[in-house]
């Protein structure tokens, strides 16, 4: 009888918690001097950014079919207001497959930025999501080597060959930077420690 009373307050205080976390939250954020959105738009993507993290696709579905925009950029955080995510960006940094080809075959931008000096691309080749790498090559995404990163390079060490092939195919390759097949050997093996 015990543990079910403690279980019981220890659920009602997180609960509490949380209430009051987007209380606060959304406080700050109807304080902040940000240029604000239409009220709909914001709940609109507000809603989108939720659905694509708890990985609902139904709900991307009748937000997308609802007309939310997909290149309004999130809020992320004040470091990224003026660069923040767009629904793919999102749904691709968030490892959600499925709706990044949903919302790249309705239409998303596969060139939006990325925050955190990325690309769609690269997070893409890191979660192993082959058919969404493949689309963002397709639909002319970023796929040039600049600032240290090479996609080819990055897809070989991590054995995604068809998309070194695609990318060979668009005049990238893995050995842009002199990458010799020993250097990615032992980037593979630095990586898998």
């Amino acid at each position: 009888m015990k543990n079910k009373i403690i279980k019981i307050i220890v659920a009602v205080v997180i609960l509490a918690a949380v209430v009051a976390g987007g209380y606060f939250g959304y406080q700050y954020y109807q304080n902040r001097s940000l240029p604000k959105m239409p009220e709909e738009n914001a709940a609109q993507l507000s809603s989108l950014r939720e659905a694509i993290s708890l990985n609902n696709i139904d709900a991307v579905e009748f937000l997308v079919k609802n007309g939310v925009d997909l290149e309004a950029p999130f809020d992320t955080s004040e470091e990224t207001q003026d660069n923040g995510f767009t629904a793919l960006g999102w749904a691709v940094f968030s490892n959600r497959p499925e709706i990044a080809m949903y919302l790249i075959n309705h239409g998303a931008d596969v060139k939006a930025e990325v925050p955190l000096g990325s690309s769609m691309l690269f997070w893409a080749i890191t979660y192993n999501m082959e058919d969404v790498a493949e689309a963002i090559i397709d639909n002319g995404g970023d796929i040039q080597p600049h600032n240290g990163y090479n996609p080819a390079l990055h897809a070989a060490v991590q054995g995604r060959n068809k998309i070194v092939e695609m990318l060979a195919e668009k005049g990238v390759i893995a050995d842009d930077h002199h990458e010799t097949d020993e250097n990615i050997e032992t980037t593979q093996k630095t990586l898998e420690k």
